[in-house]
C-alpha cells in the first residue's frame, strides 16, 4: 500500500513572480511617468501661455468695465460731475482714483508716470476708489461722506469689499479729474501683463500703449 503523499503548502506570504509583478509601480515605472508627464507639460506650456494671458486679459476687461459702470452710476445718483475730496457737489475735485494692489514699478518712454501718483490722505487728490464707491469716506473719512439723505444721494455701495488689483497685482487707477470737461478722455487703466505703463495720461482720444489695457468711461 502506497503511502498517502502529503499536498506542499506555500509558507504564509509568499508570493509568486506575477503577483509581485501585479502589486504596484517598480521605482523604473514611476520614473519614466515621471520623464513623460515633465515633457508633456514642456510641450504644452507654450500653447497655454496665450490661453492664460488672454483669460487674464478677459478677467481685467470685465472688472474695468464694472468699474466704469458703478462711476457712471454713482455720479448719476448724485448729480455730480465729478468726485470731491469732501463729498460735497463744489468741493475740491479728486484728480485720481486708484483700487487696491501695487502701483506698476515701470514707466516706459511711451507713458506717463502720472499713472504711478500715490494716495494722499491729507488733500485726497489722488484717493481709493474704495473711499468713494465701497465706503463712502472720501480721504478715509467719514465725516467727508457724500450725502445720503437728500433727493439726489448715494446709494451705494456700488461695488464689493475687498475691490481686489488687476491679474497681475497692480492696481487699477482712473484719471477722474477730466470728468465733465471732454479736453481729455476719461479711461479705467491697467499696465497689463508686464506690468510697465506705456500710455500716456491724457489724450483724446487716449490710446492704450503696448500691452496696456483701458476702457473708456467719457471721452
Amino acid at each position: 500500500m502506497t503511502a498517502a503523499r502529503g499536498t506542499a503548502r506555500k509558507p504564509a506570504g509568499h508570493r509568486g513572480p506575477r503577483a509581485a509583478s501585479e502589486a504596484g509601480l517598480t521605482l523604473v515605472e514611476v520614473a519614466i511617468v515621471l520623464v513623460v508627464s515633465v515633457a508633456l507639460i514642456g510641450a504644452l506650456a507654450p500653447s497655454l501661455t496665450p490661453v492664460v494671458q488672454r483669460a487674464e486679459t478677459t478677467a481685467a476687461t470685465t472688472a474695468m468695465d464694472n468699474i466704469r459702470d458703478q462711476i457712471l452710476q454713482m455720479l448719476a445718483d448724485l448729480n455730480f460731475k465729478n468726485f470731491t475730496v469732501d463729498g460735497t457737489k463744489t468741493g475740491t475735485q479728486v484728480l485720481r482714483l486708484v483700487s487696491d494692489g501695487d502701483i506698476p514699478p515701470t514707466v516706459s518712454a511711451t507713458g506717463s508716470a502720472t499713472w504711478q501718483a500715490t494716495v494722499d490722505n491729507t488733500s485726497g487728490l489722488t484717493d481709493f476708489l474704495a473711499r468713494h464707491l465701497i465706503f463712502n469716506a472720501p480721504r478715509g473719512n467719514a465725516a467727508n461722506a457724500y450725502t445720503t439723505t437728500a433727493t439726489n444721494y448715494w446709494r451705494g455701495a456700488y461695488l464689493t469689499a475687498p475691490m481686489d488689483p488687476d491679474p497681475w497685482g497692480n492696481r487699477y487707477a482712473v484719471n477722474v479729474e477730466y470728468l465733465g470737461t471732454s479736453a481729455n478722455d476719461v479711461v479705467v487703466y491697467s499696465a497689463g501683463p508686464d506690468e510697465e505703463i506705456d500710455t500716456q495720461y491724457t489724450g483724446n482720444p487716449l490710446v492704450a500703449g503696448d500691452d496696456d489695457l483701458i476702457v473708456l468711461v467719457e471721452s
